[in-house]
Parts: structure tokens; C-alpha cells; sequence
């Protein structure tokens, strides 16, 4: 297996570098999965415009987590039928914040596909981006 030189004359192995990763805790290992996508996305396009850039920030920028973890959290209680009207009220405007900020992230992908003349999902495969899962 490959080894990668982390610094001059310190080497490890890409199975040490995956068990060092598997280690870290989910919201570390969702920002190191973001870089490692965007390193991945300038190898495939090494000088993207400014544009390109400013994009494809847009794009790896999430919800802002206690937006996303207090939206996950009343999610839940409404699967349950556990929500009071006052929170019923918080996971409508909630989920208005998060249509928005899909609607954004749309919009960068859509621009940069048309930057790029190719496809979205062709650029989904460039940075990365896996559709996803449906829930049934």
C-alpha cells in the first residue's frame, strides 16, 4: 500500500492515515471529508476562476449546526407527535431556513455547471457529492 509523507521524513501508511480518521469524532470527520472532496475537486480542475471558487465554497457550506441539530431534534418529536404548537411553530420556520439554503446550494451548482458546460450531476462527481439516501 502507498505511503504518504506527512512531513520530511515522517511516512505512514494509507490503511495508519484511514485507522488515524476513523478515530475522529463525526463532525471532524465531516469537515476533513469537505477538504479532502475540495482537494479532490481542484485535481480534477486545477485553476477554477474565482467564480468557480466562490461556488463551490457555497456549495460545501452546510447548515449552520445548531440550526441543523435543533431542526433534527424537532424533526424528531414531530415523528412522534411529541411537538407543542410553540415548536410546531419553531420546525416551520426551521425548515423555511433549510429550503433556503437548498435553494442556494442549488443555484451555486446549477451556475457552476453552466460555467463548466457540463451536467449537474457531472459536477456533483467532480467535488464529490453523493445523492442522497431516500428515506422510505
Amino acid at each position: 500500500m502507498a505511503a504518504i509523507e506527512i512531513q520530511k521524513g515522517v511516512k505512514v501508511s494509507l490503511e495508519e492515515l484511514l485507522d488515524g480518521v476513523s478515530q475522529m469524532d463525526l463532525s471532524s470527520l465531516e469537515k476533513f471529508s469537505d477538504e479532502i472532496n475540495r482537494l479532490i475537486a481542484r485535481k480534477k480542475h486545477p485553476r477554477p476562476t474565482e467564480r468557480e471558487l466562490e461556488l463551490i465554497s457555497q456549495i460545501y457550506q452546510p447548515l449552520e449546526e445548531k440550526i441543523q441539530l435543533r431542526y433534527d431534534e424537532l424533526f424528531n418529536k414531530n415523528s412522534e407527535d411529541k411537538l407543542t404548537k410553540k415548536e410546531h411553530k419553531e420546525l416551520l420556520k426551521l425548515v423555511e431556513v433549510a429550503e433556503n439554503h437548498n435553494v442556494k446550494w442549488l443555484a451555486a451548482l446549477v451556475e457552476l455547471a453552466q460555467l463548466r458546460g457540463v451536467s449537474i450531476e457531472e459536477v456533483k462527481n467532480q467535488l464529490g457529492i453523493k445523492n442522497p439516501d431516500i428515506l422510505s
